[in-house]
């Protein structure tokens, strides 16, 4: 049933229509907005479900399957790591996966080729998710963190130990 859902996804490429299915030497430049799948997301910040995700990507025939490249843009909605507070952050990552026309059933790292379509989601999700940021921060909050309650506290600063003072005249010397 899942899988049935991804066919008619705007992430999955009918290679056929593009001229790419073993055609080496063959390329398709994709340029479009689609909407963002689900769960483009860390713990505090995301991609939301729907939202639009600019692609400009490359395709290229090669002998071993389709070689994708090119960027990814979106903007991610989350909190703000030291606040709370929500912000938006735009997100741009770059794409370089090697899509086979054979996978080895115990390969779990390359994505595959299936009956001439190409699903972009896998790749998409993981290059979206690895550009978000860990601990994102609103623009310009980079300083570090103060937190105070009530009256700043303002700390004395000691007067010199004469006990000091020789040491520091041979300093100043």
């Amino acid at each position: 049933m899942a899988r049935e859902r991804s066919r008619d996804s705007e992430l999955v490429l009918d290679l056929r229509a593009l001229g790419l299915l073993d055609s080496p030497g063959e390329w398709s430049q994709l340029s479009q907005t689609v909407p963002a799948p689900a769960d483009l997301r860390i713990e505090v910040i995301g991609v939301p479900a729907g939202s639009p995700l600019a692609l400009d990507l490359r395709l290229e025939s090669v002998v071993e399957g389709i070689f994708v490249s090119g960027t990814v843009n979106a903007t991610a909605r989350g909190q703000d790591a030291r606040t709370s507070e929500d912000i938006e952050l735009p997100v741009s990552t770059t794409v370089e996966e090697l899509f086979l026309y054979e996978v080895d059933p115990e390969d779990e790292e390359s994505y595959g080729i299936d009956h001439g379509r190409l699903d972009l989601e896998p790749a998409i999700r993981d290059a979206v998710v690895m550009a978000l940021p860990f601990r994102p921060l609103k623009d310009g909050d980079a300083e570090d963190f103060r937190y105070t309650l009530g009256e700043e506290i303002v700390e004395d600063v000691p007067e010199t130990d004469p006990r000091w003072s020789a040491l520091k005249d041979l300093l100043d010397e």
